[in-house]
């Protein structure tokens, strides 16, 4: 299957996740700081109940939210990879897994 993906995504500091943002499920996390990526992370539930890793706890930073379409949410984490390989970020993410046959296509 082939999936594509757009890299670009909304811009936001952990503070302003409230309202229709507080309720988006199925994205793709790119936590940066200073416009460095440090982290990439998928929530499969809601993005209010997000918690960052426990070593960004004492860093300024703020999410890349990318929405993956609704077709696409069984291979959330095999995109979640490519998107990591794609950004190549300080810290890696050990739980991004793919075992399906999928080829992603990240677009910037």
């Amino acid at each position: 299957m082939l999936v594509k993906v757009r890299l670009k995504g909304e811009e936001l500091y952990p503070a302003e996740v409230r309202g229709r943002l507080a309720y988006l499920k199925n994205v793709i996390l790119i936590i940066r700081a200073q416009g460095r990526p440090l982290f990439v992370d998928y929530v499969d539930k809601n993005l209010a109940s997000y918690e960052p890793p426990f070593f960004l706890s004492g860093k300024v930073f703020y999410y890349e939210v990318i929405e993956v379409p609704e077709d696409y949410v069984p291979f959330l984490k095999c995109i979640a990879r490519q998107v990591e390989e794609e950004v190549k970020p300080l810290y890696k993410n050990k739980k991004l897994g793919c075992r399906d046959e999928v080829t992603v296509v990240v677009e910037k």
